[in-house]
């Protein structure tokens, strides 16, 4: 009897048909699930999406989860949901990814609050800064002294303690051509031909670096400018960010001895000498001082310093002394200095110059 017509095998070709079609659906519903994730994905990449979400207007909750991330105060809270308040057409997400206009509406903010003179506003809006480019700022890793731009700073620490700043004047295929200032000459500080040297320089993400390399020569630039060749550098590390920004200057000041007090209720007080001397202040930060003086003295003493910290208004802090180093080439001391007892104008005065507020 002839088979064809079974209920069998109708009841397979069924099945069969049915699988068929099963894969034909799924595959459609992939395809369309695929097609659909598309166009989200293109729509929320487009430019006008980007633009949209632009200019959304900053929320509580965008805020919150900022503050979150940047282990924001209370008060840097407040501070920061004042700047998104004055400044509404950017939404604060969109103004992380540029830091460059968050400056200028900080430095906006600054100046507002300098007009005002709160001090507490101001001392808020620079805790604020710092938090949020610690955790926003780009990561960027330099590997080789290749990456150095031509016109960077390379910091040089001779044997006495002196910063000396050097300019990357050219870059050749295998060394780096540095402009080396006079002063260093003039001292004799210059290291050896075919000496190692170790250098210290900035990124422009605040990132500062270590890099070990060696004098190749000496030699005359095209405006007569001494300058040190030296071999490109792959030994090139990252250095812990310095807590306090300093203000490289050559200003004459003030200083003086201190007494420390002790009061009936058991607090103390700090008492400057009437006994002034004249010295140099050679770079100032929230944190402590380099001083330049003619006199010996000893560290773990306490010192009172009065001059221009950042190079115009008249300032003081009274400091203890960390180290003392005798330079071979004036016979003179330089002073390592952190402050003990600062105000918080002068705080505020020293980091706006270090941000360019002022």
């Amino acid at each position: 009897m002839d088979g064809s017509g079974s209920p069998l095998l109708a009841r397979a070709q069924l099945n069969i048909f049915l699988v068929i079609a099963l894969i034909v659906a799924v595959f459609a519903t992939l395809t369309i699930i695929y097609l659909v994730y598309k166009a989200i994905h293109n729509y929320l990449n487009s430019p006008q999406y980007l633009e949209k979400q632009r200019r959304r207007p900053t929320t509580a909750k965008d805020i919150s989860a900022i503050a979150k991330q940047c282990a924001l105060t209370k008060v840097e809270h407040v501070m920061l949901t004042k700047l998104c308040k004055a400044n509404p057409s950017v939404n604060v997400k969109y103004m992380l990814l540029d830091l460059t206009m968050l400056e200028q509406y900080m430095r906006d903010e600054f100046l507002e609050l300098k007009e005002k003179g709160d001090e507490n506003g101001k001392t808020a809006l620079f805790s604020m800064r710092e938090k949020i480019r610690h955790a926003y700022a780009p990561p960027e890793t330099v590997t080789s002294s290749r990456k150095i731009s031509v016109g960077a700073t390379l910091t040089y620490t001779a044997a006495q303690g002196v910063h000396y700043k050097l300019t990357v004047a050219e870059k050749q295929m295998d060394s780096i051509t540095l402009d080396i200032p006079r002063a260093m000459s003039e001292r004799g500080e210059k290291p050896p031909t075919l000496s190692k040297i170790t250098f210290v320089f900035e990124q422009a993400n605040s990132t500062f670096y270590l890099m070990d390399t060696r004098v190749v020569r000496y030699q005359l630039g095209k405006q007569r400018q001494e300058q040190m060749i030296v071999m490109h550098s792959d030994q090139i590390s990252p250095l812990q960010k310095r807590q306090n920004d300093r203000i490289e200057m050559q200003q004459e000041c003030k200083f003086a001895s201190v007494a420390l007090i002790k009061n009936d209720d058991n607090t103390s007080t700090y008492k400057p000498s009437n006994s002034m001397h004249n010295g140099t202040l050679l770079d100032v930060s929230t944190g402590g001082c380099r001083l330049l003086v003619n006199i010996p003295i000893k560290a773990d003493q306490l010192i009172y310093v009065q001059g221009h910290f950042n190079n115009r208004d008249d300032d003081s802090a009274i400091g203890t002394i960390l180290r003392t180093t005798r330079r071979q080439d004036d016979g003179k001391f330089l002073l390592h200095i952190k402050f003990v007892d600062i105000s918080q104008a002068t705080m505020n005065r020293i980091l706006a110059t270090t941000c360019g507020y002022d």
